[in-house]
């Protein structure tokens, strides 16, 4: 189970990482865990939680010139929350 993956997003979400730092990591902290098999070995729900949660880290942009449909920081940890708590 991709335990390591879901405790980082939510560390992220409780505010000890800045959305910079985890949308760059969780991106391939997921990658690192699917080419190891271990995302296959999770419950549907946690890893549709997981699927979802990479993709909105590469929705992240930082920049002020984003498009449309990217996320800033506060979009990022409200959208992982909602998430997360689908987990509950």
């Amino acid at each position: 189970m991709s335990l390591i993956a879901l405790e980082f997003a939510k560390s992220f979400v409780n505010g000890r990482i800045t959305a910079q730092v985890f949308a760059e990591a969780y991106i391939e902290l997921y990658r690192i865990e699917r080419d190891n098999g271990l995302l296959l070995k999770d419950e549907d729900s946690v890893s549709e939680c997981l699927s979802t949660i990479f993709c909105l880290a590469d929705l992240y942009n930082p920049d002020f010139d984003k498009e449309e449909y990217e996320l800033n920081d506060k979009q990022l940890i409200e959208q992982i929350e909602q998430e997360l708590k689908k987990l509950n």
